[in-house]
């Protein structure tokens, strides 16, 4: 098979992996409105929205130098002779600067195609990638009813020493939060107080003025988390991926294919921190792969114990 055929399947390859919906065909052959004859297509792109029919034709030019304006305008003849609602120039060489100007005026896309695993229309080009790490801060909060002579031990590892209603096992707070965190049913938005609550009743364990184990009511109790947000901006360059290239916007890479195995599994440090990844989605053009690393949590403990005394008032003293 000639170079420029395998060019134009590579061609009708890519948009068919963009546009799965449509019908496209390579090499075909449609009858012109004025010139009253067949007109070759080299990759013809057909679908419906509705009722309303759509036709976008494609030009694959394999050419060793930028195409130029008089290429622009032989296509929009053929554009105009089929009727076309679209016209797509590709050419591996890209375009003269006056193609671009006369291109943009007249709505023809000017694109390239690029196949990393081919030896002809491989070309040097990254993707972007948004990375963000999702770490949980976590509270306890409770009111426990003491009584007078209670008490309960402040350097435990697992905070105040609470249980449920069914008093045979000690509750874990920290224990309880990383199976929620790390798990696929965990609301990890940004920005927003989350809250676990229990459906039993909580008890705190303590020991009375006689050393003996008791058990006071906890209202109210709650693990409160926020999840802070840090995130970067890279680049990565793939060994498998195809796509085009927009050269009408500011060379976009579109991709119609890239393997989940092609995007990276963990940051570069070199790689730019950014306050927004929501503005960088919003500013960029053709495909920005995005990754979010959780940070899973294990073998935590209660970093601080803070205990209030909420009531009943004490009497005032009284002077004599």
């Amino acid at each position: 098979m000639a170079r420029w055929e395998d060019f134009e399947n590579l061609a009708e390859q890519i948009f068919a992996e963009l546009q799965p919906s449509a019908d496209v065909k390579r090499n075909d052959f449609i009858d012109g409105q004025f010139s009253e004859k067949k007109r070759q297509i080299d990759v013809s792109i057909r679908w419906n929205d509705g009722e309303d029919a759509y036709l976008t034709i494609v030009q694959a030019k394999d050419h060793g130098r930028p195409a130029d304006i008089k290429i622009v305008d032989e296509f929009l003849s053929v554009i105009r002779d089929i009727q076309a609602t679209g016209g797509i120039l590709v050419c591996r060489s890209g375009f003269t600067k006056t193609a671009h100007t006369y291109a943009r005026n007249c709505g023809v896309s000017l694109l390239n195609i690029h196949d990393a695993q081919s030896a002809n229309w491989a070309l040097e080009l990254s993707i972007p990638v948004v990375w963000v790490e999702l770490m949980p801060v976590v509270q306890c909060y409770g009111s426990p009813y003491f009584e007078a002579g209670n008490s309960f031990p402040t350097d435990d590892p697992l905070g105040l020493p609470l249980t449920t209603s069914d008093k045979r096992h000690r509750v874990n707070p920290v224990s309880t939060f990383e199976k929620f965190w790390n798990s696929p049913a965990a609301n990890r938005e940004v920005g927003v107080e989350h809250n676990i609550t229990s459906s039993d009743p909580v008890y705190a364990i303590v020991y009375d003025a006689n050393e003996q184990v008791q058990l006071r009511p906890v209202e109210g109790f709650r693990i409160a988390y926020t999840v802070e947000q840090k995130a970067w901006l890279g680049r990565f360059r793939p060994a498998d991926c195809r796509g085009l290239i927009d050269y009408l916007d500011n060379r976009a890479f579109t991709a119609s294919y890239l393997p989940m195995t092609e995007i990276p599994a963990q940051r570069n440090e070199g790689w730019e921190p950014i306050d927004d990844p929501r503005a960088v989605v919003i500013r960029s053009r053709g495909t920005l792969v995005g990754t979010t690393e959780i940070k899973f949590v294990s073998g935590g403990a209660f970093g601080k114990l803070d205990v209030s005394y909420l009531g009943p008032e004490l009497p005032e003293e009284r002077s004599v």
